[in-house]
């Protein structure tokens, strides 16, 4: 036991220290320590009038729709998308996924892995570094979507950053929830908002993300913890997002969610977080030459020009 113990302790000492690296850490830090959303919103506005603004025009395609998604992310916290992603596009980023090497970042001593063979680690989760997914088909394009990219302006009050590109494998077990699988809020920026894509099918037993709407704008559970089913449900019903693969949606995470284990199948997820200023998470220097026709600005964290 105390072997154990000992491992998990290094573990956490590495991936904080991590984070602690970043030139954001003291704002990230900063930030989480104002937890009403009433003053985080304040505090986001202020800086959004000093960030860049784009040329996104009202009327053009990419601001078609944006009324509902703003309405349905500020009153309820998410919003659904449709016709994002084709189906081709979806087969190709799972096919590519699937033959990549991944860790766990709650137990880098397992180092990197196959995440669908028999002989990776005993593990729940498999994310792929930032290098293999800003390699993957389709994931820059996704990230620059000019639907999302208007809904983030519109959001934000100014361009967005992405401060965070993700995939991960969520693998099957006895459906004990570990570390994100647990209701949390998330509190990476004053503002920020995250685009779900799954890549996979997604039913009851297969992990389905969770959410309570309306929660990131209650002013209640707002510790840093990871909370009870019961203690989330104090701020509402919860909805479960079940899918084909291709279903995709935005949510303020701020709001209280988890991501349900898998009993059956494992999960793919590509994930994009758009932010105010920038995230810890992110690698420390661009991992990939800026695709062309993207912005310097939105993208800097994850492509150099």
């Amino acid at each position: 036991m105390k072997v154990v113990l000992m491992s998990k302790l290094v573990e956490k000492i590495i991936r904080n220290a991590r984070i602690a690296a970043s030139p954001y850490f003291w704002g990230f830090t900063a930030q989480r320590r104002i937890r009403h959303p009433d003053n985080r919103a304040k505090m986001a506005r202020f800086l959004a009038r000093r960030r860049p603004q784009s040329a996104i025009r009202p009327g053009s395609n990419a601001t078609a729709g944006l009324d509902s998604l703003v309405q349905n992310m500020n009153q309820q916290g998410y919003h659904m998308l449709s016709g994002l992603v084709e189906p081709q596009q979806v087969a190709e980023m799972r096919a590519y996924f699937s033959e990549q090497k991944a860790s766990d970042p709650y137990r880098p001593t397992f180092g990197r892995f196959l995440p669908l063979t028999e002989a990776r680690p005993e593990t729940h989760v498999a994310f792929f570094d930032p290098e293999t997914v800003v390699k993957a088909p389709h994931a820059a394009a996704l990230a620059n979507h000019p639907v999302l990219l208007a809904g983030m302006e519109a959001l934000l009050g100014c361009k967005p950053s992405i401060g965070y590109i993700a995939a991960w494998w969520s693998l099957p077990g006895d459906g004990t929830a570990e570390h994100a699988e647990l209701f949390h809020r998330d509190v990476d920026d004053w503002a920020f908002y995250k685009f779900f894509l799954y890549l996979t099918d997604v039913d009851e037993r297969s992990g389905p993300h969770i959410y309570v709407p309306g929660s990131h704008n209650r002013a209640s559970h707002l510790d840093i913890r990871r909370y009870t089913d019961s203690e989330a449900h104090e701020l509402g019903p919860e909805v479960r997002f079940t899918g084909p693969a291709g279903s995709c949606f935005l949510e303020n995470t701020y709001g209280m969610h988890r991501g349900l284990p898998p009993l059956d199948r494992p999960r793919l997820i590509f994930q994009v977080t758009y932010c105010l200023m920038g995230l810890p998470y992110a690698p420390p220097a661009p991992v990939a030459p800026l695709p062309q026709g993207c912005d310097p600005f939105i993208n800097r964290f994850y492509f150099k020009p």
